[in-house]
């Protein structure tokens, strides 16, 4: 009883630990932020997304503001085999376009008192496998959806310094797919001859799991800007990390009746715990001349914290511990803004974005992030004296990476990653 235990455990914690692993950031929470590949974010205060990106900067908003964005997101993502132990086609593409909303609202409260609201994805991740491609018993698709209800204040300490507060009220939302290779576990499990006698074999009976679950969480977010001079600035935002209790079910089909008859694989409930990552980020801004600024940004993200990932069952079933040991990251960002005329104002800019995770072996076809290079253009047009248009297009290149994963049966998914992101961002702003 215990082996079955024990089996079932690392199949359900293999599954979790790559669900909610690694560079899976959406990036940008604003047209006006990404199109000048968010460099300067923890500075400017163009509209009400400075709610997320800095919340001490509202300070520099009058009046009542509102922003509505929309991120297209679309990713061309392909599998290339080389070596791997298990079954199926050769080659598999991923590249369904995702949508990403987010809203904003600041209103001045008081002559040095700001108010604001931000709905927004933090974190998200959608990919849809084939049901028979080689990576199946890792997984056959994964949805996961974080939203941030974040209220914040900022406030004017002198003529030089303004520093805010932000309360996240975050809530997560996972559906975790994967096919079972039920022909190998009963050969692990049970007396070979009743396996064979059966019909059953390796990569010959698969069946299915989904792992749904949700939570609430709350963290906070913190800021200050300072005026150097008149033409300088310095920023600084914080992000808390936020620790989910997530209660979720794993529900299983097309387990034999050899192995239905053992009372294993039978649908429970389950309860892992996750903390989403703290991030800092420090920006600078100079006004070199009446038509151009010029921006930098670096952001550090504590990956770290997720060294391990333990899943504990409502049944008999064993707590389960995986290990993760992934990396902290700093994202470094260039940019400017440039002036053309009243109407128009247009933004450029560039970012190296390093992935936590450490090497092949740990690289998870749920999370196939690496690190990568962005290049962002932008534009605002105003519209009319109450309403402006943000536009803009972030893209990294074609790259190749490596994958090696082997999970807790020993399936070894062993090939090549080729991908490429573009984000296409429009942003309204209203000023009322």
């Amino acid at each position: 009883m215990i082996k079955r235990q024990l089996l079932l455990a690392a199949l359900l914690g293999s599954l979790c630990s790559n669900a909610l692993a690694g560079g899976f950031s959406i990036r940008g929470k604003s047209a006006s932020g990404l199109g000048n590949g968010t460099a300067g974010t923890a500075v400017l205060a163009e509209d009400a997304s400075v709610v997320y990106n800095n919340p001490a900067a509202m300070q520099d908003l009058d009046g009542t503001h509102f922003s509505a964005v929309l991120h297209t997101i679309v990713s061309d993502l392909r599998f290339e085999d080389g070596g791997s132990n298990i079954s199926g086609p050769a080659s598999s593409t991923v590249d369904d376009p995702h949508l990403v909303p987010n809203l904003y609202y600041v209103r001045t409260v008081g002559n040095d008192l700001r108010f604001g609201l931000g709905i927004y994805a933090p974190y998200g991740l959608g990919l849809d496998y084939d049901d028979d491609w080689k990576g199946r018993y890792i997984t056959t698709g994964t949805d996961l959806q974080v939203v941030n209800f974040s209220p914040a204040l900022s406030w004017r300490a002198s003529d030089k310094l303004n520093l805010g507060a932000g309360i996240d009220l975050q809530y997560i939302n996972a559906t975790l797919e994967n096919a079972v290779d039920f022909g190998t576990i009963c050969y692990g499990i049970a007396n070979p001859a009743d396996c064979f006698a059966a019909g059953m074999a390796p990569q010959q009976n698969d069946g299915s799991q989904t792992l749904t679950g949700n939570n609430w969480a709350l963290g906070y977010s913190l800021g200050l800007t300072y005026d150097i001079d008149t033409l300088t600035r310095l920023g600084m935002s914080f992000h808390s990390a936020t620790r989910h209790d997530i209660e979720g079910d794993s529900d299983f089909e097309g387990a034999p009746a050899l192995l239905q008859a053992m009372d294993m694989f039978t649908d429970t409930g389950g309860a892992l715990e996750l903390e989403l990552p703290e991030t800092l980020s420090l920006g600078l801004s100079r006004q070199v001349s009446p038509q151009l600024m010029l921006l930098a940004d670096a952001t550090w993200t504590r990956w770290s914290r997720y060294d391990e990932l333990v899943v504990e069952f409502d049944n008999n079933t064993p707590t389960s511990s995986s290990p993760q040991n992934w990396n902290d990251t700093w994202r470094l960002s260039v940019g400017g803004n440039y002036r053309l005329n009243e109407r128009w104002l247009l933004r450029a800019g560039f970012s190296h974005d390093p992935s936590p995770i450490p090497d092949a072996q740990l690289l998870s076809p749920r999370v196939p992030d690496t690190t990568r290079n962005w290049l962002s253009l932008g534009s605002r047009t105003r519209i009319n004296s109450e309403m402006e248009l943000d536009m803009a297009l972030a893209y990294t290149p074609q790259q190749s990476y490596r994958i090696d994963n082997t999970d807790s049966m020993g399936h070894n998914l062993k090939g090549e990653y080729e991908s490429e992101i573009l984000y296409l961002t429009l942003q309204f702003n209203w000023q009322l």
